[in-house]
């Protein structure tokens, strides 16, 4: 269980004041990397993140494993030349008074529909680290029809492999090392569905720890993939306290915690209970009402203040999205998430700024902070 003490009571006091005010504590915009491309991209869309509110960003800087900043263990992503998109951010976003997490997606490494060109790709250095489907096909082997038949969005890493576990965590290190960023932000940190996790390398690991097959212990096989990807997250948490301690860790998970922990072997609530993330941002981009509406309840239902409901602007409009939102806030969550600050339509700065609550920057007490101050 985790514990309080007398500061982190104070604050969650002030906390539950920001929620009384109708604003979010954390208001936040994923960034996805094809807006890095020129510091004039990046300036319109802080810009305009200032003019919704904005105190935070989730700003893509691993891809298909290639890096938007200056990287000695990943290829650079081809941004036009542009020499370092994470620091120009950074240089820009904090006076602007927002946070700045690194996002980093985990386990997917590759959905292009050619392969990688550099050879020091991981795609290239290690194929026997990607899973497989039941049928024993290689993640790394479809293309991108055949991926979306069965449910893959690309070319995925096994969370069930130390040597994966150890190239994730050392990215994360390396950005935090070098960096003056708020947070790490995984992203793809599940497996693709329950129909993967079948290569001869991860049933061999599971013999090895059970003396059974997935077929003779289907319990035992779900369970054991839920401890590979909270293994992966362990061991980033590790890393991360050990060169700086004041930066953040949070995952984009799917919304359902239930169907997120048997279909995706993600079990984030337990992570959140264990402590092992800062904060979760629940990926609820439905357009349903109704849908949204349960899932405001049920994503909040462990450590409220320690989730950042994510929302979805791309295929609905903003005030349909923000009715999930202002429900998950008033079940107490620490903030909202909107995807993506690059899809947000023109125009809908102030829609958005009305419905999370357009306090200043530095208002109220977010989540990270908890975080901060909780007796370890």
């Amino acid at each position: 269980m985790l514990h309080l003490n007398r500061i982190f009571y104070l604050f969650a006091v002030l906390f539950i004041a920001g929620l009384a005010s109708g604003e979010s504590d954390c208001r936040y915009f994923w960034v996805v990397r094809d807006g890095l491309s020129t510091p004039e991209e990046i300036d319109e869309l802080l810009a305009r993140a200032q003019a919704a509110g904005a105190n935070g960003i989730m700003v893509q800087v691993v891809g298909r494993a290639e890096a938007y900043y200056r990287s000695e263990l990943l290829p650079p992503a081809d941004f036009s030349g542009f020499e370092d998109p994470l620091l120009y951010v950074i240089q820009k976003a904090g006076p602007m008074g927002m946070e700045v997490h690194a996002w980093v997606n985990a386990y997917l490494v590759w959905s292009a529909p050619w392969e990688p060109e550099s050879q020091d790709h991981v795609y290239h250095m290690h194929p026997e680290w990607f899973t497989a489907h039941r049928n024993g096909r290689s993640s790394i082997s479809y293309t991108p029809e055949q991926a979306e038949a069965v449910g893959l969005v690309g070319a995925t890493l096994s969370p069930a492999f130390p040597g994966v576990r150890e190239f994730i965590s050392d990215i994360a290190v390396e950005i935090a090392e070098n960096y003056n960023i708020d947070g790490i932000h995984l992203d793809y940190i599940r497996y693709p569905n329950s129909s993967f996790g079948y290569s001869q390398g991860e049933k061999e690991l599971f013999y090895l720890a059970t003396g059974f097959t997935p077929e003779e212990a289907p319990e035992e096989w779900s369970s054991w993939k839920k401890e590979q990807v909270t293994e992966t997250v362990a061991t980033v948490r590790a890393s991360l306290r050990s060169v700086d301690p004041g930066v953040l860790l949070s995952c984009a998970v799917m919304a359902n915690p239930y169907s997120a922990a048997s279909e995706f072997s993600c079990p984030w609530q337990n992570w959140l209970t264990m402590g092992l993330v800062d904060f979760v941002c629940p990926m609820a981009y439905t357009s349903d009402p109704a849908t949204a509406l349960e899932l405001a309840v049920s994503t909040t239902s462990v450590f409220p203040e320690n989730v950042v409901y994510g929302i979805g602007v791309w295929n609905q409009t903003v005030g349909n999205a923000l009715a999930g939102a202002q429900k998950a806030l008033s079940m107490g969550a620490g903030g909202v998430c909107v995807f993506s600050l690059n899809s947000l339509p023109a125009g809908e700065e102030q829609t958005l700024a009305r419905g999370w609550g357009s306090g200043s920057p530095d208002h109220g007490v977010s989540p990270a902070y908890f975080n901060r101050v909780r007796v370890p």
